[in-house]
């Protein structure tokens, strides 16, 4: 009904999968364990139990029992013993099936700037009529968070990776496991969700305004936008200025409305490839990270000029990311 695999070296608290996977016991699992398109159910072939330290113990408790019941023939030696032995069995099926059986999604993962960790969630739908208690989940040798999932319920468990390049990174296997509810077994599978998240380039720690390259009016200027001259009230948009908001029309009517102005035309800043002075491409990008958040930060209209791509001037948190995904995906 489970399969059983015993390591005399086996650490319950934290292992590294590199190093396991290379065993022929281990690689077997490993081979097993995905990647999945996002969700996955843990039937009984994907779940693995194995005693924990405590397990051996009580274990050699037992045999110890036995040897000495059969040794001076006490009859109440083989009751505890075999007592002992029922309960064992039945705390190794109660942890194992505290896990089997439920079904793992992924959730999507914000994006990250380079060097930070970025925060990956799993959610554990139990669609049986029984509780789990003690799930936890584990990265790269780091537990993370431990979460109960009620019968006919779900439960959202999360955990994190350190990003150290930009680009997209994918996180691989994750372990989850339990040792309820004796302690004496570890119930536990490896799972890879395909996760992943987008990783921005890590902005530089110091900008100049000169890195810039402003064009106060021309044909990259936005067109019938202006900023002096107010002109009217329309629904918020997604991404429009924060401090273009009408929050006395919001307080009325309990809706987000925008300013709109008419008047000289907004200045328009470009952040230039050709024009960053940098070591190498890793540090102007770098640089020209610095110069969106900055330029995000002041509510500037700002367009992004790469070697094969440019992104027209624009404003508001779409925009922001826009620019910042472009420079995480630039090859």
């Amino acid at each position: 009904m489970f399969r059983i695999f015993i390591s005399n070296d086996f650490k319950p608290s934290i292992f590294r999968l590199t190093e396991l996977s290379r065993r022929p016991v281990f690689k077997f699992i490993a081979d097993r364990s995905g990647p999945f398109d996002g969700k996955v159910r843990l039937s009984r072939d994907r779940v693995y139990i194995i005693p924990t330290r405590n397990g051996f113990i009580f274990g050699l408790l037992l045999i110890i029992l036995l040897i000495g019941s059969i040794n001076y023939e006490k009859n109440l030696g083989f009751i505890l013993t075999f007592l002992l032995a029922g309960v064992g069995h039945s705390a190794l099926l109660s942890t194992w099936r505290n896990i089997a059986g439920l079904e793992l999604r992924r959730n999507d993962a914000s994006p990250v700037f380079a060097g930070d960790d970025a925060s990956f969630s799993v959610q554990l739908i139990n669609e049986q009529g029984h509780d789990r208690y003690s799930l936890a989940i584990s990265h790269d040798g780091r537990e993370h968070d431990v979460v109960d999932c009620k019968a006919n319920d779900s439960s959202l468990i999360t955990f994190k990776a350190t990003t150290n390049e930009r680009g997209i990174f994918k996180t691989g296997r994750f372990r989850l496991h339990t040792e309820f509810p004796s302690g004496l077994f570890i119930a536990w599978t490896w799972v890879d969700l395909s996760m992943s998240c987008l990783v921005y380039p890590r902005p530089a720690d110091e900008i100049t305004a000169a890195d810039f390259s402003q064009s106060e009016s021309g044909e990259n200027d936005l067109a019938g936008n202006g900023q002096e001259n107010y002109s009217h009230l329309r629904k918020y948009h997604q991404g429009d200025s924060l401090t273009h908001i009408s929050w006395k029309a919001a307080a009325r009517t309990d809706e987000l409305f925008t300013k709109q102005y008419i008047g000289s035309r907004p200045v328009t800043y470009w952040i230039d490839w050709s024009e960053i002075q940098a070591a190498d491409n890793e540090q102007r990008l770098s640089i020209m990270t610095a110069l969106v958040i900055e330029a995000e930060k002041h509510q500037q209209h700002y367009g992004l000029k790469l070697s094969q791509q440019e992104i027209t001037p624009d404003v508001g948190a779409k925009h922001f990311h826009h620019c910042l995904s472009a420079l995480a995906l630039f090859d």
